[in-house]
């Protein structure tokens, strides 16, 4: 058995799972990075044998703990060197993943739990009453505009307090909806992050697999039909919503129609254009002309839904 890396900081031994106190303590010896750690006293007490700094362990020695601060450059350098690294209350895909996301994995899963506890509360009889007589449809609404507010932070560029507040209201909603689902036993928090988590590994075999790629435009071609086998597809547009913005639809419908064979090069759609907006202007006609422009902006590698948004916000900013 390879050295086992517990990442924890002294302010996080509270976050400690019982599994990695009890590697701990059935450890041969545990190595502390730092000497003024509150575990060594409680380990000494327990009769554990510790060491210091100076002793570093390597990734191979077996039986041995070595507890790391989470930001810790060794951290991932032991899990490449081959040594297991505990993810603390997260299930991870490997080490290597577990290393990287140490600094994280303790905070965010006690701020979550802290998440699902809020919202069970205000969904209860000794919540809040607003919040209980919501259901999904009355919220869609609420995630519509504070999706947008995500939106509206990037392209103020306030990526700071500004966009994490919007994103906490985003993810507010996730909670809302989970939290409903729970009580109507569908789903919950938990099912809802353990599906995106599943999702993720199957989508990047590249990372977690032992699939090649040369470069990001061979990832997408992987999540696509990794996401065609998984859905098990039969209609070519299935799964673009309805409810989508007209542009983003068309967009959307054009990338999917791509893999079957539509691709219209820039000159082309130019004409589609032009030949659409020289006919007496009409409702069908203005539709050819938008549609025909989202295939001239897909031919440039334009985002014509985030063009149009940039464009009407210089027009209401300008004297």
């Amino acid at each position: 058995m390879p050295l086992l890396v517990v990442p924890v900081a002294p302010t996080e031994t509270n976050l400690l799972t019982l599994g990695e106190w009890d590697s701990l303590i059935a450890a041969q010896k545990v190595f502390f990075e730092r000497a003024d750690h509150p575990l060594i006293e409680r380990l000494v007490a327990a009769g554990v044998d510790v060491g210091s700094f100076d002793d570093e362990p390597g990734a191979g020695w077996s039986g041995m703990v070595l507890v790391a601060d989470p930001t810790s450059p060794r951290v991932v350098e032991l899990a490449r060197a081959g040594a297991e690294v505990s993810a603390g209350p997260a299930t991870a895909p490997d080490d290597l993943s577990a290393a990287i996301a140490a600094p994280l994995v303790r905070r965010a899963a006690s701020a979550l739990a802290g998440l699902a506890v809020v919202m069970a509360r205000l969904r209860s009889e000794d919540g809040c009453p607003w919040d209980r007589e919501q259901d999904h449809e009355s919220l869609k609404v609420h995630l519509l505009e504070e999706a947008y507010e995500v939106i509206d932070a990037i392209d103020r560029e306030q990526t700071g307090d500004d966009l994490e507040e919007e994103l906490g209201d985003v993810l507010l909603q996730v909670a809302f909806h989970a939290r409903m689902a729970e009580q109507g036993g569908r789903f919950d928090l938990a099912d809802v992050a353990a599906g995106i988590v599943n999702k993720l590994i199957n989508r990047h075999p590249h990372v977690f697999g032992d699939v090649a790629v040369s470069g990001p435009s061979e990832v997408l071609e992987n999540w696509d039909a990794i996401k065609a086998t998984e859905k098990r597809r039969r209609d070519p547009y299935e799964g673009i919503p309805a409810a989508l913005p007209a542009l983003l639809a068309a967009y959307k419908t054009q990338k999917r129609a791509a893999a079957f064979g539509f691709e219209a090069d820039a000159d082309g759609a130019r004409k589609r254009v032009d030949a659409a907006l020289t006919a007496p202007l009409e409702a069908e006609g203005l539709g050819q002309a938008l549609f025909w422009l989202v295939a001239l902006a897909r031919a440039r590698g334009l985002d014509p839904e985030d063009a149009l948004r940039k464009a009407t916000v210089r027009f209401r900013s300008t004297p």
